[in-house]
């Protein structure tokens, strides 16, 4: 908890496991959010405490989610995240996905030779905070 609220930047692995996250992160994410520590409520409905920093997710994906509005409504993943840490107050999460991942070997390969391009996009700014 205390290093999640300390930190600037936080960078964390999500792989998409039955729609959804790994229940190790899903933990983690129980132990983050912390009523008067990570956020708060009001009687204007609750706040976030833990906002001014940059969350950083290297998203994986065996099949194509973003790609379709079916495929969208099935992933809780990447809108989990980004929900939950909203919530928290943080803004600014950024995706870095690889999707397709066991799709044969050349989409595994496109897609991570995609995913490792966007990285220096997601990181710059994030690391000149």
């Amino acid at each position: 908890m205390s290093q999640f609220l300390a930190a600037d930047v936080v960078v964390m692995g999500a792989p998409l496991y039955n729609f959804s996250i790994p229940s190790q992160l899903k933990a983690w994410i129980d132990r983050v959010v912390q009523v008067d520590r990570t956020f708060k409520y009001t009687d204007k409905g609750p706040i976030g405490l833990a906002g001014g920093k940059t969350i950083i997710v290297a998203s994986t994906r065996g099949g194509m989610y973003s790609t379709s509005d079916a495929g969208n409504a099935m992933e809780h993943q990447e809108s989990y995240l980004k929900t939950v840490f909203g919530f928290l107050g943080v803004t600014d999460v950024r995706i870095v996905r690889a999707e397709g991942l066991a799709m044969g070997e050349a989409a595994k390969a496109a897609a991570l030779a995609a995913a490792h391009a966007e990285i220096p996009a997601q990181t710059h700014n994030a690391a000149n905070q």
